[in-house]
């Protein structure tokens, strides 16, 4: 029987050899490239999907995990197109960022998340006019059509593309947008069947439009998300916290502060995700791999104060230094 626990761990952790050696193992035991799908890939992203969700893991370390199981589909998809067994996903999701807009690091993250969900997933890329999505709709057949834009002078395109599918042969998919300058009332304004706040709300809202998911609860866009990890306790006078930086090559991305009573990560706000989008693509490097090489943690610094506190004040330091 294949251990599809310590297929779920290594999953979870990003070991892609390891994932393609238990995987090929599992088939050579006879067993099903459908049920290893289910059980030991998908059951493994479904965790990475929550622990992101609650900013337990990250993104570089969600971009891993899906590497890690992009290794391991490698092995299985030959077998399940042969075996039609492709066809009993959660559902098909096209996407794309919209015309004149060349930003697609948060689309690929919410691709990876999605296929790691069970969707067959088409990404057709930066800079797609109705036309495009249109012809890629008449080809691929989706459930959804998720629109991805950074610009705000791009995302009024999104009405265009929804107008322009709005007619018998396209009514029955649903259309989803997000992106940094996205809410919740410029959907609705807009005529949208949903919007992710991010990638794993996304996600949430993929497999609640296609029935297998509940109602994604709403989110709030806020910059700063902390996660209460870090336990509501009486600390003592002159209590001192730790703290880390993470960084996209020179831009600050993320944060962690702790103490000996618990522990506080913040994602910064949505302009600091901007600016590193646009240098990536001034680099060139917007690929899963090439974005992930440039992230790094800051060493670790301290300072007295509660994790909670000490939080938002480094948040406003590194914001007066933009």
């Amino acid at each position: 029987m294949p251990d599809y626990a310590l297929m779920n761990q290594c999953l979870y952790e990003g070991k892609a050899k390891e994932i393609e050696q238990l995987v090929a193992a599992a088939l050579a035991e006879g067993r099903s490239a459908q049920e290893i799908l289910t059980e030991g890939l998908i059951a493994g992203m479904s965790v990475v999907g929550e622990d992101f969700k609650h900013n337990i893991l990250y993104v570089p370390e969600v971009l891993i995990a899906a590497r890690a199981m992009k290794a391991g589909m490698g092995v299985l998809k030959p077998l399940l197109s042969a075996q039609g067994a492709v066809d009993s996903s959660a559902g098909r999701l096209l996407i794309g960022t919209v015309r004149g807009d060349l930003h697609d690091i948060g689309k690929n993250l919410v691709c990876m998340m999605a296929e790691g969900a069970g969707f067959i997933v088409k990404d057709i890329g930066v800079d797609q006019s109705l036309e495009k999505f249109t012809a890629a709709a008449d080809e691929f057949k989706p459930d959804i059509i998720g629109m991805s834009a950074l610009l705000t002078t791009t995302m009024t395109y999104m009405k265009t593309v929804i107008d322009g599918l709005d007619r018998p042969g396209y009514d029955h998919i649903k259309m989803t947008i997000g992106g940094a300058p996205i809410s919740q009332m410029f959907a609705d304004e807009i005529g949208a069947d949903g919007y992710g706040s991010d990638a794993s709300s996304a996600v949430d809202l993929f497999l609640y439009l296609v029935g297998k998911g509940e109602a994604p609860k709403a989110t709030l866009r806020a910059g700063v998300k902390p996660v209460a990890t870090a336990v509501a306790v009486a600390r003592p006078a002159g209590n001192v916290v730790k703290y880390q930086i993470l960084y996209w090559r020179d831009l600050p991305a993320s944060l962690k502060v702790w103490d000996d009573f618990g522990e506080v990560k913040v994602d910064l706000p949505a302009k600091f995700a901007e600016r590193i989008d646009l240098e990536a693509l001034k680099l060139g490097l917007t690929t899963g791999d090439a974005y992930t090489a440039q992230l790094r943690w800051g060493d670790e610094q301290s300072r007295p104060g509660v994790p909670e506190e000490v939080a938002q004040i480094i948040v406003k330091e590194l914001d007066s230094c933009r």
